[in-house]
């Protein structure tokens, strides 16, 4: 990584490929920046990236980041809430992955969608249904049965890419849901 990347307009899909197969592991939103885990760990990224919409980024060289983080304590700790809320983030959605079954997921995907990324209900999606599936580790097939079911229990409307949250409190109630224990 020679810059450190801040997207201005637009979303970006973050994700990580092996042979046959894609993880997204976030979606950057304008306010994001990118690549400062490269500040002081590995000079390459462990992620790739691509612009979901038409995007806006600025690019500001690492090593003028180093230099402020050494010079500038206030800028330090900010870098350093960066990150922290990079790692909280990851350990939470961990936390949802291992824990949570299929219909909790989706509902904190909703939830985070509505609330977080987008900040809108109703909100268009710009990702595909694949996407989503990615996202909760599912198929698109169980997200295209749960955005039936969703629709059918009157806590979801939609049409096409567009989707409005009906019912907030049935979807928090999904959402705490843990999955049932198999031992």
């Amino acid at each position: 990584m020679s810059h450190i990347i801040y997207v201005r307009k637009g979303f970006v899909k973050l994700y990580m490929e092996s042979d046959d197969d894609l993880t997204i592991l976030n979606i950057a939103k304008p306010g994001t920046f990118l690549g400062i885990q490269a500040l002081y760990g590995q000079p390459v990224s462990p992620f790739s990236a691509v612009a979901l919409t038409d995007t806006e980024v600025c690019l500001k060289d690492i090593n003028v980041f180093r230099q402020l983080v050494l010079e500038n304590p206030a800028f330090a700790s900010g870098i350093i809430e960066v990150l922290n809320a990079h790692i909280t983030q990851a350990y939470k959605r961990m936390f949802s992955l291992t824990n949570k079954q299929i219909d909790g997921r989706f509902s904190e995907l909703l939830l985070y969608l509505s609330n977080v990324l987008y900040e809108s209900n109703p909100f268009k999606l710009t990702i595909s249904k694949k996407e989503l599936a990615s996202l909760i580790s599912s198929s698109p097939e169980s997200v295209s049965r749960l955005i039936g079911d969703f629709k059918d229990k009157g806590i979801i409307k939609g049409n096409g890419q567009v989707i409005e949250i009906v019912d907030f409190d049935k979807l928090k109630t999904i959402c705490k849901c843990e999955s049932l224990s198999i031992y």
